[in-house]
């Protein structure tokens, strides 16, 4: 399997060597940048998108959490109590 992930990595290296020395060299910039900012663009529109759905909003909403009611003779009770008279 290892080999196999070795050979993909180096096919796709050759790949894309041999597709980015067919570019003339002056033009080699202005294609990256161009494929940059349509990567940028592309990325801003799908967040855009994603984050106008109803389901998106519901769950950045925050919900409260109601206290435990807890005993007076809680382990818990009983620190808040021993550190309550030591700040005094």
């Amino acid at each position: 399997m290892q080999n196999r992930f070795l050979e993909f990595k180096r096919l796709s290296r050759e790949k894309l060597k041999g597709s980015c020395d067919r570019i003339p060299e002056k033009k080699r910039r202005m294609v990256v940048l161009g494929m940059c900012v349509l990567f940028t663009l592309l990325f801003a529109l799908v967040l855009w998108d994603s984050f106008r759905e109803q389901g998106v909003k519901d769950l950045f909403q925050i919900e409260l959490i109601t206290p435990l009611d807890l005993p007076q003779d809680s382990i818990i009770n009983q620190l808040k109590d021993l550190t309550d008279g030591q700040k005094e």
